[in-house]
């Protein structure tokens, strides 16, 4: 990888890291909701802008329906899930359970794309799931239904975002990638604006200059800006090489969490992500023994 695409990546790392401390900043203001269509809303506004300025053609009648479907699995839904979570679990836990998405990438790659489930990948599979046990059994936070629930929305966020990037290899090919990250960010705020409008008047009312900021952060610069840079390192790097930005994800956002929310780093945190990024490794192929077999 160049120098200057390192430095991109380095930059992506530190950008979604903190994607998930906002999250917790804003979430319990907004909601879960409303938090999630301010973010795509934004995002779907700063991208049309860059795509357009690139001359980037939407095609909109043409691929509506893949902008939608990959609006609710890619955005939408992780997005509200991950927001719902940020109410009862650490940044650090959210940030672990979206670096299993990749593993379950490969779970839908055999399920749709009738791709090959080797042992390594299973291994994957088997051995992120003891990672997430790991964290939440000795993580610092005491376990109770709530963090459970929080736990199980963040995988079922990694969840969508597997079946998402399935779906955009079979259905999107022919749609450049610029147009397919703007139309499903419009897509998704669009889905989401009939739930979020109930949600306006309390914001209206009790909003803070906080939350407003993390939520313009998240939706210009965490998904705006970083899709842009996410897509650069795919152009001339990579897809193998970009998705490596999942390596760097759980610890930048640990460590934006504990200098500016004051969220402990603790052994069992720092364990848990250790193994939730092996198991990842050996789903992308970086490490190509079976570690469980």
């Amino acid at each position: 990888m160049s120098n200057s695409n390192l430095a991109r990546l380095l930059l992506l790392g530190l950008i979604w890291g903190t994607s998930f401390m906002l999250m917790r900043i804003a979430a319990p203001v907004f909601g879960p909701i409303l938090t999630t269509f301010g973010r795509a809303s934004l995002a779907a506004f700063a991208l049309y802008l860059f795509a357009r300025q690139r001359g980037i053609d939407f095609a909109w009648r043409q691929n509506a329906k893949t902008y939608f479907i990959i609006g609710l699995t890619n955005t939408a839904i992780p997005f509200s899930l991950f927001a719902w979570s940020a109410l009862y679990i650490p940044s650090a836990y959210m940030a672990t359970m979206n670096s299993l998405a990749p593993i379950f990438t490969a779970v839908f790659g055999f399920l749709l794309l009738s791709e090959r489930l080797s042992i390594l990948r299973i291994s994957a599979f088997l051995l992120g799931l003891v990672g997430v046990g790991v964290l939440v059994g000795i993580g610092p936070t005491t376990v109770t239904p709530e963090v459970i629930g929080g736990v199980l929305a963040g995988i079922g966020a990694a969840i969508n975002y597997g079946f998402a990037a399935t779906y955009t290899r079979m259905n999107a090919k022919g749609i450049p990638s610029l147009a397919t990250a703007a139309g499903s960010q419009f897509a998704a705020a669009l889905a989401l604006l009939p739930f979020a409008i109930p949600a306006m008047p309390h914001a209206i009312e009790h909003g803070t200059g906080a939350a407003l900021l993390s939520v313009f952060i998240l939706g210009v610069v965490c998904t705006g800006v970083a899709y842009g840079l996410f897509f650069h390192l795919i152009s001339s790097e990579g897809a193998n090489k970009a998705v490596t930005v999942t390596f760097l994800v759980p610890a930048t956002a640990s460590i934006w969490a504990w200098l500016l929310l004051g969220e402990p780093i603790t052994t069992g945190i720092v364990t848990g992500i250790a193994i939730v990024l092996l198991a990842t490794a050996m789903s992308l192929g970086i490490i190509k023994k079976p570690i469980l077999s």
